[in-house]
């Protein structure tokens, strides 16, 4: 397993219209699966860790913001 470092984001609820805008909310480290079919695995690992912080987990991306390689939008 790869340890990764994430950015967890939420939608600014000011903006209404696209473009939507994520604003940074906490970071989190978790450990990739180097191998992992369809991304399932690392997609519980995901979940849990933000459960296991009271965030709901919507989806991640690919993070544009240097030190981090994934953004994680919860509610």
């Amino acid at each position: 397993m790869i340890k990764v470092k994430c950015m967890v984001s939420r939608y600014d609820e000011t903006i209404t219209k696209p473009p939507f805008k994520t604003l940074q909310i906490d970071e989190m480290e978790v450990y990739q699966p180097e191998t992992d079919h369809l991304g399932e695995e690392f997609y519980d690992i995901l979940s849990k860790e933000c459960m296991e912080r009271g965030y709901r987990f919507k989806f991640y991306t690919l993070s544009s913001k240097e030190g981090f390689k994934y953004n994680v939008v919860v509610y």
